[in-house]
C-alpha cells in the first residue's frame, strides 16, 4: 500500500497544502521485543522478529549462546537451596506443592524427603539428558517429595478426567493432594501450571538442534547436547498443534509469579542465560498462537487514531490528524496489516479526501492571485 504522506508548506494566501513527498512507501516497523523484567536490559535486544518461526529461532539462537556454563547432574542437588529455598527460609521449596522439605533423599529414601525431578523426564527426551546439557540444566531441574515424584515417572503432562489423585508424604506432616494421573497423562495443581509449561517450552526451544526450530547456531554447548524434541515426547495429546494448544492454555491459566521471577534471576547468574518464557510469557502465543508481539496494541491504536481522523473544521487539524493515523499506520506489525483492511481502506479515503481539498484550495487561491494580478494591471 502506498499512502502520500501530507507534509506542510506555506502558499500565497496562508494555506496548508499536502504534497507528493516521492510517494513514500508507510513501511511496516517490527519492534524489537526487550525485556523490561531482566536485569541487563540489552539481554533481549537480539529479538527483533515478531511472530511464529523467526522468533522461536531467534530465542534459540539467544538462550543458547548466552549459555555460558553447563553445569553436571550432581551439581544441580547444591544450587537446590540457593535457587528453591522454602517458603519459611529452611530447606527447599517442592516443585508441584510448594511444601518446605529439608532432607534430601539421601540413602534412607524416606517419604517425605525430596530429590531431583526432571520436569522433562529423561525417559521422554529420546536419549538427550544425560549428566549435563539438557539433563541438569537449572531452569529445568527442581525440588520433588520423593514419593510424588515416583507417581509422576515419565508420565507426560496432561489433562485428567475421574483420574487418580497424587499426594505428598511430607515428613511430620498430612497428604498434600498435588494433581491427578491416569493412563498415560498427569496433571499438576493449576498454581504450577504454567511454571511446567513455560520450562517445556524452554527445554524444547533450547535443546532441539538448531535446524528443527528455525535457528542459526546451538551456541556454545556440545553437539551432543542438541537433537529432535517433539512437544508430543512431553505432552499428552495427539499432535503437535493439541501439545502447543495445552501449553498456552497453562502459560495463561497460572501467570508468572515472584517465585519463577526469583529463580529465573538466580539461574541466570550461574549459567548466563535466562528462561525467556518467564521474562517474556507473551512469546509463547507470538510463536505458537496467534498473537504477534505488540499486534493488538498497535492495531487498537491504529483504529483510534483512524477513527479520530477530522473531517471538518480547520485544515490544520485535518492535517495533524491524517498525520497522526499515518504515524500509527507505520507501526503495524505486517502480520495486521489483513486485519486492518477497513481502517486502511478508511485512511486512503481520508487523504485522498484532503489532498482534493487542498487542491481545489490551490486553484482557488492561483485564480485569486490572477484577479488579484489583472486587477493591479488594469489600475496601472
Amino acid at each position: 500500500m502506498q499512502i502520500s504522506k501530507p507534509v506542510k508548506r506555506l502558499l500565497p494566501l496562508g494555506l496548508c497544502a499536502l504534497v507528493f513527498a516521492g510517494a513514500a512507501y508507510l513501511g511496516v516497523h517490527t519492534a524489537a521485543a526487550q525485556s523490561e523484567e531482566a536485569e541487563d536490559e540489552d539481554y533481549y535486544a537480539p529479538i527483533t522478529a515478531v511472530q511464529g518461526d523467526e522468533l522461536l529461532g531467534q530465542v534459540h539462537d539467544l538462550i543458547t549462546t548466552t549459555h555460558s556454563l553447563y553445569v553436571s547432574y550432581s551439581y544441580s542437588r547444591d544450587y537446590a537451596e540457593y535457587l528453591d529455598p522454602g517458603l519459611d527460609g529452611t530447606g527447599v521449596l517442592e516443585f508441584y506443592t510448594h511444601e518446605t522439605l529439608t532432607e534430601f533423599v539421601g540413602s534412607s529414601g524416606g517419604s517425605g524427603t525430596w530429590n531431583r525431578e526432571h520436569v522433562w523426564p529423561k525417559a521422554d527426551s529420546r536419549g538427550l539428558w544425560g549428566q549435563s546439557g539438557g539433563g541438569a540444566d537449572l531452569h529445568h531441574i527442581r525440588p520433588s517429595e520423593k514419593d510424588l515424584n515416583n507417581t509422576r515417572g515419565n508420565l507426560r503432562y496432561g489433562k485428567v478426567n475421574n483420574g487418580v489423585a497424587a499426594y505428598s508424604k511430607k515428613s511430620g506432616g498430612g497428604n498434600s493432594q498435588l494433581g491427578g494421573y491416569i493412563g498415560g497423562a498427569f496433571e499438576p495443581l493449576d498454581n504450577v501450571k504454567g511454571d511446567v509449561a513455560r520450562i517445556v517450552m524452554y527445554m524444547y526451544t533450547h535443546y532441539n538442534k538448531y535446524s528443527n526450530v528455525h535457528g542459526s547456531t546451538d551456541g556454545n554447548g556440545s553437539s551432543a547436547y542438541f537433537g529432535t524434541l517433539k512437544l508430543t515426547d512431553i505432552i499428552y495429546a495427539s499432535t503437535e498443534a493439541q501439545a502447543q494448544q495445552l501449553l498456552l492454555e497453562w502459560n495463561a491459566l497460572d501467570p508468572v509469579d515472584e517465585i519463577e521471577q526469583r529463580r529465573n534471576e538466580g539461574a541466570y547468574g550461574f549459567q548466563g542465560n535466562r528462561n525467556a518464557f518467564i521474562d517474556h510469557p507473551e512469546y509463547a502465543d507470538a510463536i505458537w498462537g496467534d498473537t504477534p508481539l505488540g499486534g493488538n496494541a498497535a492495531a487498537e491504536r491504529f483504529h483510534e487514531a483512524v477513527a479520530a481522523i477530522v473531517t471538518e473544521g480547520s485544515l490544520a487539524a485535518q492535517f495533524a490528524s491524517i498525520n497522526a493515523a499515518i504515524q500509527a499506520y507505520n507501526a503495524l506489525p505486517a502480520s495486521q496489516l489483513s486485519n486492518a483492511q477497513q481502517d486502511i481502506a478508511a485512511l486512503q479515503t481520508a487523504v485522498q479526501k484532503y489532498n482534493e481539498l487542498i487542491a481545489k484550495y490551490n486553484d482557488d487561491a492561483e485564480d485569486a492571485n490572477d484577479l488579484a494580478t489583472h486587477r493591479r494591471r488594469a489600475g496601472e
